[in-house]
Order: structure tokens, then sequence, then C-alpha cells
């Protein structure tokens, strides 16, 4: 069993720390979010990977930032790795009135969320690309990088378990992809900014 791919959801915003939904806007870090950027340097401090990846939101690049200069990379952008795009309910709060609105287009993912895209148009521009992040990680012999959105990290869950809940990490947090004879696996070994696992070995 060899790691492929990390993933790791980009650093706190003040849309976090409220929670409130982000989707397709644009904000940047907050103060906590910075700091957990410049923690994954010496986190990844004893890694190398083969390649990086990184939607292009500036939340993202704030986050994958300060790692790539340690590694001397320039991670490469994919606008598919954009969060769902929830429309009008971006920037109002996850209270139980507009979560259980948007668990409704996640039931029903062929109806568009007001403002936003559909739940089936999402996980068709997500899945292959997830997909083809990690088969470069298993192709070069070294892990992958990519930072990514809450949202992206759902689907990951969704494609290897089935379920959207399987790898919720908190912003900041990593979840590591395993290639083993029986397939993809993955486990967060970093949920939050308070404990971490020892980072694992290939």
């Amino acid at each position: 069993m060899k790691i492929v791919a990390f993933f790791i959801r980009h650093g706190e915003t003040d849309l976090n720390k409220e929670d409130a939904f982000r989707g397709d806007l644009d904000v940047p870090l907050n103060e906590e979010g910075e700091k957990q950027a410049q923690d994954l340097v010496s986190m990844f401090s004893a890694r190398s990977f083969s390649d990086a990846f990184q939607s292009d939101r500036l939340r993202v690049r704030q986050t994958l930032e300060p790692l790539m200069e340690a590694h001397d990379m320039v991670p490469k952008t994919l606008t598919n790795l954009e969060s769902l795009n929830t429309g009008d309910l971006a920037g109002q709060p996850k209270d139980e009135k507009n979560l259980e609105m948007l668990k409704w287009y996640r039931d029903h993912p062929d109806e568009q969320i007001p403002g936003g895209e559909t739940v089936r148009g999402f996980r068709d521009r997500v899945d292959p690309i997830l997909m083809m992040i990690i088969r470069v990680g298993q192709e070069s012999g070294k892990p992958v990088v990519a930072c990514v959105h809450g949202s992206i990290i759902k689907e990951l869950g969704r494609l290897l378990y089935d379920d959207i809940g399987s790898l919720k990490v908190e912003p900041g947090g990593i979840v590591a992809v395993f290639s083993t004879p029986k397939g993809y696996i993955a486990k967060p070994i970093f949920k939050d900014s308070e404990e971490a696992e020892p980072m694992p070995g290939s």
C-alpha cells in the first residue's frame, strides 16, 4: 500500500469561521488560514511530490503557495476543481433551513441550485479530474498534492466510499489516497488544527 495523492482542504476563511456557505465566492484566508498554510510546509518537509494541482480560487492559492515555494514547484490550476456553486446560498449561514435546502438539491441532482449549478453537473466536472489526479500519482511513483474545497473532498468520499461524509476534514485538513491491490482507499490524516497523526510513509 502506498500513498499516491494528498488532498488538502484550503485553510480557514471568515466565512468558514461564521459557518456560512462559500460556494463560488472568491474570499481570502483569514489569519488562522494563513497559519494553516504555513504549517503545511513543516508537515510536508520530508515529502516530495510528482505534481501539484489547485483550483483558481484565492483561498486555495493562498493555502498552497507556501508549500509550493518550499518545494520550488508551480501548481497546475484546474477550473474544474472549483467548489460546488451554491448560487444564492453563497454567503448565507448554514442554518437548518439552508442545509435542508442543499440536501434537497443533493437528493435531486438534476435540479439547478438557484443561481448556481446542478449537483449532477458538479459531479460530471469533478469526478474525472479527481481520478486523473490520483492516476498521475499512481503512474509517477511519487504522490501528487492537490489543494481543493470541502465540497471536492466530499465528492472524493462519494467516489471511493459512496459516502460524502466519509472523509470529512476541517479547513487546513488533509486526506491521503492510497493505492492497494484491491483499488484506492483514502483516509483523513490531519482533520483539524488541534492534533495530527504523524505523516504516514509511502
